[in-house]
């Protein structure tokens, strides 16, 4: 590749980098509901290999799943309201057990003055307009709902306009070693976007078990709760395991008012996370991931910045596409390699 190619490619970057960031509200739902798609066709596939439902014709399959995702959903809603209201009802208790841990770190740093729980709310709830919050939240749910309707939508039609891609693909590329080509990478970006969500959801499950029964050993409240929290962000490479834990943690050290009990917590929580990324995440990925993680952390950063939350969540599955699209062509073929963890693409 020449400087100038180079140039140009580099201008592409930004370009392309550009349109997603100011094309978010455009592109981001129609990125999402091609992810869910995925998992409906993954989730699909799985339910054709048993025989009670080989006979069914796709349609119902797909329903069958959507229903089983739908109640899934509403659990995991009810659980969530049933133990923040739980959470909530227990503030008093928090609050005192935060003010005697506030003056056993006061105690250990030698400072004379020991907050009070006034001199905190002065300084943290105090300054907080409820009434902007209030707004501020009314408006993220009603933004949030809007959202979920139009990815929903986008899903359907996703749904309903797969049985002609390959006929309209056929038409696009008349040459058939060209169409041959483009069905190859579909394929593969098929296989790696499926094989990447069902596995990684597998090992978020496989994490929140161990997290619940942790937790319940620890006697922490409110265990459900936090596993599902915990397998949840854990879809967030890095980022999401310590966030999981430290949440926990906070919790913990709240609700008992101890040291000690919060950092049985801590090491507890800490190494089933490391079992789960170090022992169990590598052999499982590595069919189906073959990403360097400087480059995880790196697609990380890249697609956090350009879509937020929901861009951390998908950054592993894009770069993966990104890289096969690239692979597909000579000219970009060693920008794949040195992403890739030993070189193979």
């Amino acid at each position: 590749m020449s400087v100038r190619e180079l140039f140009y490619a580099l201008m592409l970057t930004v370009l392309i980098g550009w349109l997603l960031s100011i094309g978010q509200s455009i592109i981001l739902p129609v990125v999402i509901a091609l992810m869910l798609a995925y998992v409906l066709f993954g989730a699909s596939e799985s339910l054709a290999r048993w025989p009670l439902f080989r006979l069914l014709p796709f349609w119902m399959r797909y329903l069958i799943v959507l229903v089983l995702i739908g109640l899934a959903t509403v659990f995991l809603g009810l659980v969530a309201i049933d133990n923040l209201r739980s959470i909530a009802a227990s503030a008093p208790t928090y609050q005192q057990n935060a003010i005697k841990l506030v003056g056993q770190a006061s105690a250990m740093i030698g400072l004379q003055d020991v907050p009070t729980w006034d001199t905190l709310r002065e300084l943290t709830v105090d300054r907080i307009d409820i009434g902007s919050v209030s707004l501020n939240l009314l408006s993220s749910v009603a933004s949030i709902s809007g959202y979920v309707v139009l990815v929903a939508t986008y899903v359907l039609f996703i749904l309903l306009e797969r049985g002609t891609f390959g006929q309209k693909l056929a038409i696009i590329l008349s040459d058939g070693e060209e169409r041959g080509a483009a069905q190859a990478i579909f394929v593969r970006i098929n296989r790696q976007v499926v094989t990447y969500l069902s596995t990684k959801t597998m090992i978020n499950v496989l994490l929140a078990v161990l997290s619940y029964v942790i937790m319940r050993f620890a006697d922490v409240e409110y265990a459900v709760f936090w596993a599902l929290m915990i397998g949840l962000l854990n879809y967030i490479p890095y980022v999401g395991s310590f966030l999981g834990v430290g949440i926990v943690v906070v919790f913990v050290l709240l609700q008992s008012g101890a040291w000690q009990h919060a950092g049985l917590a801590l090491i507890l929580l800490t190494a089933a996370q490391v079992y789960v990324g170090n022992w169990v995440e590598p052999r499982l990925m590595s069919r189906s991931l073959n990403l360097s993680p400087l480059v995880v952390l790196l697609s990380l950063v890249v697609w956090s910045n350009l879509w937020g939350v929901l861009g951390a969540i998908i950054a592993v599955p894009m770069t993966s596409i990104v890289i096969i699209i690239l692979a597909a062509f000579p000219r970009s073929r060693f920008v794949p390699v040195l992403l890739s963890r030993n070189g193979e693409i």
